[in-house]
């Protein structure tokens, strides 16, 4: 673990000049095609595809974000938008991110990391995080850790064992968010608007783009750009070298976008308000 101290020495911002020309097509920001919307969740947070493809696990925080109030509970949902089982896994305070490992399901819920078995929905293990403030999104790291960001303690935690022990803590992580590993980094949101990468072996934190606002969800892009979500409800493009594209707002209308993801070209989009669950082609 690298403390605050020695990770701000190292942090740099990502080089620009790997930007394509305005006016070249190829590098527009993509166009989401609405493909269909479910009703009837209960705050829903955080979308994962099941490990053998067939439908989603979908977080329901129920209440607040904050509030252990026995609410949350997690749905399974079909690929294309039909509810199988609303209360599939039950009893939740407020759950969040979530991250699947051998047919594990590994939920966040405020201090707590639950673990549960996908066949059943029976729970395996609830571990409480030492110092944890408010556990946000949870991801499967390529060397097999489950990694849960903390965004009341500018802090990521990874499962050693049966304990939750601090992997990276420094300034650039307030408010962290959403959880993207890569084959070679760890691609980072946060709440103060910057989209941050982590490398895996120094634990140096790169600037990869500022001006995200609430910075939610993260998915990459087959062209190596990067779809990020603000969670009151704006959806950015973001390019190495040029500034962050708003693709869609619907700030307006109130639907949030939470902790989506990107499957076979269709993002998947968890609406805390009003309580539905969007999909979207991604389009060129």
């Amino acid at each position: 673990m690298l403390r605050a101290a020695a990770l701000a020495a190292a942090v740099v911002l990502a080089a620009a000049g790997c930007s394509q020309a305005k006016d070249d097509p190829a590098s527009a920001p993509p166009r989401l095609q609405p493909l269909w919307t479910l009703e009837g969740l209960s705050s829903p947070e955080s979308v994962v595809l099941s490990g053998d493809g067939r439908f989603l696990y979908v977080s329901n925080v129920g209440g607040e974000g904050d509030a252990r109030d026995g609410d949350g509970f997690i749905s399974r949902v079909s690929r294309d938008g039909a509810m199988i089982e609303q209360r599939w896994a039950t009893g939740f305070d407020a759950p969040k991110g979530m991250a699947l490992k051998d047919g594990r399901l590994y939920v966040a819920d405020i201090t707590r990391l639950w673990i549960l078995d996908t066949v059943s929905g029976g729970v395996i293990a609830r571990l409480d995080a030492p110092d944890a403030g408010f556990l946000n999104d949870v991801a499967l790291l390529p060397d097999g850790r489950i990694i849960v960001a903390d965004s009341a303690k500018q802090r990521i935690y990874a499962l050693d064992g049966q304990s939750l022990v601090a992997w990276i803590e420094a300034p650039l992580l307030q408010s962290v968010n959403g959880l993207l590993p890569e084959d070679d980094r760890l691609v980072i949101t946060t709440m103060q608007g910057r989209l941050l990468a982590a490398d895996y072996r120094t634990r140096t934190l790169t600037v990869l783009a500022e001006g995200i606002g609430d910075g939610d969800g993260v998915a990459r892009l087959p062209d190596g750009s990067y779809l990020v979500s603000e969670w009151p409800g704006r959806m950015f493009h973001v390019r190495q070298g040029a500034p962050p594209a708003v693709v869609q707002d619907t700030r307006e209308a109130e639907r949030f976008m939470n902790d989506f993801i990107l499957v076979d070209g269709v993002l998947i989009v968890p609406n805390w308000k009003p309580g539905t669950l969007s999909a979207y082609r991604v389009g060129g």
